[in-house]
């Protein structure tokens, strides 16, 4: 006598579907975050001068920066520098076009300089350098030295440059609004440094929140004043998220910290980054696209700063899965995953896989994100916007979004 075995059917899950959920935010002072916000601002000014004089984005990569931390000696409530931190460019760049040269150091060092100072509230205390080890090379020879625009061959049509595979979520789940908000509470404080780090571990609707958010040298004097800061502003959170969400809320804070001994033993920065001791960033290490990291979004690894606006896949691909993503959950009210892979040298509206996950699939589906893969009018909003440089969202606009939504 035989046994059939029954498998029960199963739907795609979507990060909302699951019982536990994790997701981190390494805030905009965290060194892989300046390494993946330089190298991303290098490259929108790189393309603003390129677009300025030669009406086209010359072929740049500039996703291998590194912030090499420093190394700052403390007092109990100030300190210097005694080894300065290094910005380092590595990666491609055209440096000439047509025979003129181009000013890339310099737009460079002040992008990097712009970051630094958007991102550290300690900026101005700072000690640091950059160095530069971009080169040229390449198989072809025009490549990175064009005689002309007839020398960037993706100005007609834009080919993905590599086979990558993309993802792109709306909306937000709960855990990475609050992921988002986590970081951006504490960073209103006077006293707060940027290197914040959230990790949201959600269980059903419990959230456990663990923060961990340094202090900026000429704001508190003791230890014991310290801690009591961070937990006034910890019980703050607790009670506007227990406003809005139903389930328990739990906001735990610098758990190495100690209210004994001196401020300087605590997590205390001149810069406001752990990169004053001596922490290093590169790019690719921190966030996605989002702002997050979300593993159980089932995303790739492919990192976006600093790449070509002009037809790299990990950029033109990423921005047309996030936006084909934001067109299907807009129209269907529900979140959804959209996931491509483009091969080498294929169209962008011709990918060689499309994946659709939504919990209420449609005809219309996939004429909607195929439609969205037909867009070219990505370089305005990657550059003009800066839509991918890393930022911290304004507090009431993501309280807002955790908002009940009004009763039908």
């Amino acid at each position: 006598m035989s046994t059939a075995l029954h498998v029960p059917s199963l739907r795609p899950v979507l990060p909302h579907d699951l019982g536990v959920e994790v997701v981190e935010r390494k805030g905009l002072g965290h060194p892989d975050t300046l390494a993946d916000a330089i190298a991303e601002l290098a490259s929108i000014r790189y393309s603003d001068y390129c677009l300025r004089e030669f009406g086209a984005i010359l072929h740049h990569n500039l996703d291998k920066v590194a912030v090499l931390g420093g190394r700052a000696r403390f007092g109990d409530t100030d300190g210097t520098y005694d080894r300065p931190v290094r910005v380092i460019f590595g990666g491609r760049i055209s440096a000439s076009f047509a025979g003129r040269p181009i000013p890339v150091r310099e737009i460079l060092q002040a992008a990097a300089a712009e970051q630094l100072r958007r991102a550290l509230p300690g900026f101005e205390t700072m000690t640091w350098q950059v160095q530069h080890e971009t080169t040229d090379s390449s198989k072809f020879d025009h490549w990175f030295a064009p005689r002309g625009l007839e020398d960037l061959p993706e100005r007609p049509t834009a080919f993905s440059n590599d086979t990558a595979f993309l993802v792109g979520t709306a909306h937000r789940t709960t855990a990475e609004t609050v992921a988002l908000l986590a970081e951006a509470w504490f960073r209103e404080r006077p006293w707060a440094g940027s290197d914040i780090k959230a990790l949201v571990i959600r269980t059903g609707h419990a959230l456990d929140i663990t923060v961990c958010v340094p202090a900026v040298a000429g704001h508190l004097s003791t230890s014991a004043q310290f801690q009591e800061v961070v937990d006034d502003a910890a019980r703050s959170l607790t009670d506007q998220l227990l406003l809005r969400l139903p389930g328990p809320v739990r906001v735990t804070c610098n758990t190495r910290n100690s209210t004994v001994g001196p401020l300087s033993g605590q997590y205390f920065t001149l810069s406001g980054s752990a990169i004053d001791y001596g922490e290093d960033g590169l790019v690719g290490r921190g966030n996605a696209r989002s702002g997050l990291i979300t593993p159980g979004q089932q995303s790739g690894n492919e990192a976006l700063f600093g790449k070509n606006p002009a037809y790299h896949v990990g950029k033109v691909g990423g921005w047309l899965v996030d936006e084909a993503s934001r067109a299907l959950a807009e129209k269907t009210g529900r979140p959804c995953r959209i996931a491509v892979m483009w091969r080498n040298g294929s169209p962008y509206p011709e990918p060689a896989s499309l994946d659709i996950t939504t919990p209420d699939p449609g005809p219309g589906h996939e004429g909607l994100v195929r439609e969205v893969l037909h867009r070219t009018d990505w370089i305005s909003d990657l550059v003009d916007h800066q839509r991918y440089l890393p930022r911290i969202l304004p507090v009431s606009q993501l309280l807002a979004d955790l908002d009940p939504a009004p009763a039908s």
